[in-house]
């Protein structure tokens, strides 16, 4: 062995193997041969007259003036809704309506049996469910009750979509 080796006797390959005596990888990937891709990650950009990208407001967005939703007043309760977004057309004029007192007026048309309850199914439909076991897990649909009729688009929801898109 030679004594300006310092593998502690470890055997080497062919071609001598391993690193160089006090070489040492920096700032290399394991993989990839040591290829320079250019700066990572904003380094050297401003030694090199590239823009540096200002990430202070990063992820916030600007204000844009934005026109204000119309406060419309509910068809069955008269007061207005600030939430149109939440709110269900009225099942005879389409006009829009709280869900809440869609609900309710849902409610006091059914007549509900014990461990019978009235839900909202989605895309207009409302339901009376039953639930196995006395819980309120597991339910079983009694009767489907349509309040907005079927693929009819309002005019007020229009309206709010093109809003709602922008945000």
């Amino acid at each position: 062995m030679n004594a300006s080796n310092n593998n502690n006797g470890k055997a080497q390959g062919p071609q001598g193997g391993g690193r160089r005596p006090g070489a040492q990888r920096q700032g290399q990937p394991r993989h990839g041969g040591g290829q320079q891709r250019g700066p990572s990650h904003g380094q050297d950009q401003r030694a090199q007259g590239r823009h540096q990208r200002d990430t202070s407001t990063l992820g916030i967005r600007k204000e844009e003036p934005r026109k204000a939703l119309p406060v419309v007043d509910c068809a069955i309760c008269h007061k207005p809704i600030f939430d149109l977004a939440g709110a269900l057309g009225d099942k005879d004029t389409n006009e829009p309506v709280h869900f809440d007192c869609a609900l309710e007026r849902v409610a006091a048309a059914e007549t509900l049996a014990q461990g019978e309850k009235v839900v909202y199914l989605g895309a207009g439909c409302f339901a009376v469910v039953g639930f196995k076991n006395g819980s309120e897990g597991a339910f079983v649909v009694k009767r489907r009750i349509r309040w907005e009729r079927e693929g009819e688009k309002q005019a007020w929801r229009k309206d709010i979509s093109s809003y709602i898109a922008k945000i």
